[in-house]
């Protein structure tokens, strides 16, 4: 389903280069993936790939798989039951593993939510919108449309003209295409979406089952619980709404007002936003990101634990087609795998041997560099929350150094590893070296013709501690807003076991790398990088949670091994409703909200626009970020909101000033409609209270009016 979702990104848009954005170029796309189809499936089945890329013989791979078959044999009863269930057994699949059950609810109520809050029109001929997609839907809208009716690629912004489109554009242009072909722009938005939902919840889940399968133990409660709190995600927010009852005002506003919810309420920097109502319906970049992302994932994560080759070709593939999906999923590959790649290396030669005082030294090891890293973190934050903060150059020099201790490692793990023969060049070029080549021979191109050039100036990639946090100490700010998986987190860093820290290093990396450096002009984008390692913390959290809090009660003593299934199902329901509460209530608060996004007379406005102008004509509008005829014709405007242009990185300042001087100066007026090509002038509600315009009556004498109803009048120029 995700290869599906990322051909119709891809494939149209490698003829659309020369042909444009039109029909021809998606039917040639579509011939051309159907060939490499066939192509594939040969190959399959003449064994091409299994010959070139059997599975690893190493020595870190023959220990595994010893290590394997004598779990295996440990837990034998166990198995037979489990290989006498047949896979297609549907019924028993959902018995044995709730968390599907949870999974297709949460979907279903995704979906209405979405459809409820994306663009409905009222009977008052309105359009209306939710509070999550009151925002960035119309920006995503004005690239749909766009795209599809101006058909020119790469494109460029409808909202300022004559600029390359450098934001990754995929995930709006695969809606592009559903509406080039005849859809109406609502099921076009929609469509894709509902496709992408299914690839995000279930390559999460397959993520989740994957690395808890290698516990053995309590696989289904630990998936339901590490799912739960990745999707359903909020700390201990939901205090400031709770303690003074469920009847009062004060809990009831999280549903009326706008923006008051336990995952996003400034008053009390409460900043952790949930995943579904903030990131997955109204951010369509990470969600069609992650729609890659997680099966991307999944496929390194089972070339990592099981050592086979032929994984690393498809998940080359799909990691180098992400630049242009989503920028920040590409991003977060590339950290982790450094650490996949680290860890792989020092497994090969690390014969998990050593003497009793090292292995002492090594118990007590992680819990020391715990405390140690959180007490440093804690001083940087006293300083920046006391006014006193250390500069943004030294927090970014902090961060290149995360950077470089992670590539260090990786390093010194290959040449040790090829000095003691544990590892070889070729078996290194055969996995982890194909994977790169291909990435980086997909991805550079991408990078050098879009991301670079856009992420130029000092508002990218700068040095910005513990990133949107100004107001809290570290462990106050991160106890408060991710709660309960934050606390077990910590606890499984410092007390878990082998198999927690070898899931929480790579995120680890990640997370640090995020906590000194921001990589955009808004620094609320870097939870798209750290939601990402959170999904891995919620699975070693679920871990800790289910498994090692319980069964360090038999250490205690044998008289308490009676209590540990008791205590097991206690620390599930406590956790699961301290992790989720804050996310239930904004996901209910997000499914009643409505405001109206475009008014009917703007509604009517654009559809007079799309039957009597031409894609490529130039109107003058008001700014607002609702802008009718940017997000819902696909025409250009002078100059669109700020509020997506300044977070894109762009100089607007000119065209923002240009299209204000059109309407309030007449003596620049006519030089200013040549220069930008105007070639209607819109004045409505919006254009009179936005600017003061002092002689309208002369601009509708000297410009001929085309289009006057419901207070809203447009005027042609005569280029």
């Amino acid at each position: 389903s995700s290869i599906g979702s990322f051909a119709l990104s891809w494939f149209p848009c490698l003829f659309a280069i020369f042909m444009g954005f039109s029909k021809k170029a998606h039917i040639l796309g579509l011939i051309l993936f159907a060939a490499l189809i066939f192509v594939v499936d040969y190959l399959i089945k003449n064994q091409v790939f299994k010959k070139l890329f059997g599975k690893s013989e190493s020595n870190a791979s023959k220990r595994k798989r010893g290590a394997k078959r004598r779990e295996l044999n440990r837990d034998s009863s166990s198995k037979e039951e489990e290989v006498k269930r047949p896979s297609y057994d549907f019924k028993g699949f959902l018995k044995n593993d709730f968390t599907v059950i949870i999974l297709i609810a949460l979907y279903v109520f995704t979906v209405i939510t979405l459809d409820r809050h994306t663009i409905p029109m009222k009977d008052d001929g309105a359009m209306y919108a939710g509070q999550c997609t009151y925002g960035d839907m119309n920006m995503h809208l004005g690239f749909i449309t766009s795209i599809a009716k101006q058909q020119f690629f790469p494109p460029e912004y409808s909202l300022l003209p004559g600029t390359r489109l450098a934001y990754p554009f995929l995930s709006d242009s695969i809606s592009s295409s559903v509406y080039l072909f005849g859809t109406s722009l609502r099921v076009a938005y929609l469509l894709p979406m509902y496709f992408a939902l299914l690839q995000v919840f279930f390559g999460m889940y397959a993520i989740v089952k994957f690395l808890l399968k290698k516990s053995g133990k309590f696989v289904g409660i630990k998936s339901c619980l590490a799912s739960v709190f990745f999707l359903f995600n909020g700390g201990f927010g939901f205090w400031y709404f709770t303690n003074k009852g469920f009847g009062d005002d004060n809990f009831k506003r999280i549903f009326t007002e706008f923006y008051q919810t336990p995952t996003n309420y400034m008053d009390e920097n409460i900043q952790w936003h949930n995943v579904i109502c903030d990131m997955l319906i109204p951010q369509r970049a990470t969600l069609f990101g992650w729609a890659i992302l997680f099966p991307t994932l999944y496929i390194v994560l089972r070339a990592f634990y099981d050592k086979e080759k032929k994984y690393f070709i498809p998940a080359g593939i799909l990691a180098g087609g992400l630049v242009l999906i989503h920028t920040h999923s590409f991003l977060a590959l590339g950290m982790l795998c450094v650490v996949f790649v680290t860890l792989e290396v020092f497994e090969s030669f690390n014969k998990g041997g050593g003497t009793k005082e090292i292995s002492k030294l090594q118990k007590f090891l992680p819990a020391v560099l715990t405390i140690i890293v959180l007490a440093f973190m804690s001083i940087l934050s006293h300083r920046k929350v006391s006014g006193n903060p250390v500069p943004d150059k030294a927090i970014l020099a902090m961060g290149l150094v995360v950077v470089l201790i992670g590539i260090g490692f990786l390093v010194f793990g290959i040449v040790k590893g090829v000095k003691d023969k544990t590892i070889t060049i070729k078996e290194l070029f055969y996995t982890w070296g194909i994977f790169l080549i291909i990435v980086c021979v997909l991805a550079l191109p991408q990078l050098l013709g879009f991301t670079f050039k856009q992420a130029q100036g000092e508002q990218f990639v700068r040095g910005v501690f513990n990133w949107r946090n100004d107001e809290d100490e570290f462990l106050k700010f991160y106890v408060i807003n991710i709660g309960v998986v934050f606390i077990t987190s910590i606890l499984a860093l410092m007390f878990g076991n082998k198999r927690q820290r070898k899931i929480m290093l790579p995120p680890l990396y990640l997370w640090m790398i995020c906590e000194f450096i921001v990589f955009q002009p808004n620094t609320y984008d870097n939870n798209k990088l750290l939601l990402v390692a959170y999904l891995f913390f919620c699975i070693a959290s679920a871990d800790f949670i289910i498994e090692t809090i319980p069964c360090a009660l038999t250490k205690i003593s044998e008289k308490l091994k009676p209590a540990v299934i008791p205590v097991m199902v206690v620390l599930f329901a406590v956790t699961l409703f301290f992790g989720s509460f804050s996310g239930v209530l904004t996901m209910g608060r997000e499914y009643v909200s409505e405001y109206q996004l475009y008014g009917a007379d703007y509604v009517k406005l654009a559809e007079w626009v799309e039957d009597n102008s031409n894609p490529s004509d130039v109107f003058l509008t008001a700014n607002n970020h609702n802008n009718a005829v940017a997000s819902l014709t696909g025409r250009n405007i002078v100059c669109g909101s700020g509020t997506f242009l300044y977070f894109h990185g762009l100089d607007y300042g000119g065209a923002e000033a240009a299209a204000k001087a059109i309407y309030e100066d007449p003596s620049q007026r006519d030089s200013l409609i040549s220069q930008y090509n105007v070639k209607y002038i819109v004045v409505g509600p919006v254009e009179t209270n936005t600017y003061a315009i002092p002689d309208l009556d002369t601009m509708k004498s000297t410009y001929p009016v085309v289009y006057d109803e419901e207070g809203i009048c447009v005027m042609q120029v005569k280029n």
